[in-house]
């Protein structure tokens, strides 16, 4: 009897053991930590908000698992012993910088800071007046509110307008009767309407053919813009071209906080148009 009661006694606390094993894993006492557990992240430089002047901007912070693979704005940075560092570019304006923090096993971690680059000076512009075609050399009057640049027929100016007149403002190709080759040309969409493209080919007409003022600011060295076109984003239009060569370029604009695509002729003075509705002038 006794040695039945001892089996009895063991049963009774196995049994106990189960409950409690399974009311503990229930309450979410369980030690295994697979699928329960964040990476924890922290940017440490530079502070949110912080203002840099250079074109690239260095970030650093801690980062927890000490082997966690860490992305700044997508791309990898360098991680050793918890610390991870990146250098990553930043444009004129507010930038967002996002990080982001993974490991097996772990739920991903995130943050994010915002570092401003300011943009450049804005010189005072200049207002000059001019009416017609802007100040480029070589400029011929072809009649009716038709004005030519250098490198540019009257017949076929008169054929990009009638284009333009055709199907609106952008790319253009027009048939050229003098040299009987077909150029691709971009209008810009205000009045009065610049088109360059082709071979440094430069056009100006009005809506409705008559001959209208317009404005020119002339910003610093020889540099000159039209309507709708700040001095800030003609400097950097300008560094562009110099940098590129002519043809179609992106440029960023510190007053819109926007990139633009312009198109540049290759001859002198050079013409670019594009973006909404910029044009600007330098030799």
């Amino acid at each position: 009897m006794g040695a039945l009661r001892r089996l009895g006694m063991r049963v009774v606390l196995l049994v106990a053991a189960g409950l409690l094993s399974f009311v503990i894993a229930a309450c979410g006492g369980s030690q295994t930590t697979g699928g329960n557990t964040s990476v924890k992240l922290e940017i440490t430089a530079p502070a949110d908000g912080t203002s840099v002047r250079a074109d690239r901007v260095a970030v650093r912070g801690t980062v927890t698992p000490a082997d966690a693979t860490v992305q700044i704005l997508g791309r990898p940075a360098q991680v050793g012993n918890g610390v991870f560092a990146g250098s990553v570019p930043v444009h004129r304006g507010a930038n967002t910088i996002d990080v982001v923090a993974s490991a097996p096993g772990s739920a991903p971690a995130s943050a994010t800071i915002i570092v401003n680059r300011p943009g450049p000076r804005q010189r005072k512009a200049k207002r000059i007046r001019a009416r017609g075609a802007p100040p480029l050399s070589s400029a011929t009057n072809c009649g009716g509110g038709l004005t030519v640049g250098a490198h540019t027929s009257c017949p076929f100016a008169e054929n990009v307008r009638e284009a333009f007149q055709s199907s609106g403002s952008g790319v253009l190709d027009v048939y050229s009767p003098t040299t009987g080759q077909t150029y691709r040309m971009y209008c810009t969409s205000g009045s009065p309407h610049v088109c360059t493209g082709g071979n440094g080919a430069s056009v100006y007409f009005s809506s409705g053919g008559q001959a209208t003022a317009y404005d020119l600011n002339r910003c610093a060295g020889d540099l000159v813009v039209g309507p709708n076109t700040s001095c800030a984003f003609a400097q950097n239009v300008q560094a562009e071209y110099y940098r590129t060569g002519a043809g179609w370029i992106s440029v960023y604009s510190p007053v819109t906080n926007r990139t633009y695509d312009m198109y540049c002729t290759s001859s002198s003075p050079h013409v670019c148009t594009g973006g909404n509705n910029a044009a600007l002038y330098f030799p």
